[in-house]
């Protein structure tokens, strides 16, 4: 009877993924969090996904790798909030941009991620940024970095003569 149950809590776990994936399918703007890892674990009741071993997500064009994973959704199935741990690595693949930390969280209503632990930032212009903090507005392309010492090294065009 043990085995039945287990069983039929898995299907309906199963149904329940799918009823999430699927449920804005309809819907012109949906978005879609691919998720891979050793392990997962699905809080439905509170709307928590957690992940650990060698975690891979993406999101539209970000690709997010962590030991360990927390994704949190809304009450309408939209992304909230992503909060990774251990050796995370942050890829913007349109931008070409790179971010390497301890910790981040990815906060989906501002478009923001938020980096500690030794982070250092690489883009497309050959620009690096080290700091202990750094906040970065995707969209807006707007970086604050904290620590001491907060290093930077700008790659500038040189001025041309008339």
């Amino acid at each position: 009877m043990k085995r039945k149950s287990i069983s039929l809590f898995a299907e309906i776990g199963l149904v329940l993924i799918l009823s999430i994936i699927f449920a804005g399918a309809a819907v012109a703007n949906q978005k879609t969090l691919v998720v891979s890892s050793s392990e997962q674990r699905i809080d439905y009741g509170n709307r928590v996904f957690t992940y650990k071993g060698e975690v891979k997500a993406t999101w539209e064009d970000i690709v997010l790798e962590a030991d360990e994973m927390d994704v949190y959704l809304t009450e309408e199935n939209t992304l909230k909030e992503i909060i990774a741990r251990g050796n995370v690595k942050v890829i913007q693949k349109e931008k070409n941009r790179q971010a390497n930390g301890e910790s981040a969280i990815y906060v989906a209503e501002d478009d923001r991620l938020i980096m500690e632990g030794q982070v250092h930032y690489q883009d497309e212009l050959g620009n690096d940024l080290q700091a202990y903090k750094m906040t970065i507005w995707i969209k807006t392309e707007k970086i604050e970095a904290e620590g001491t010492p907060v290093k930077a090294i700008y790659v500038l065009k040189e001025l041309e003569e008339e």
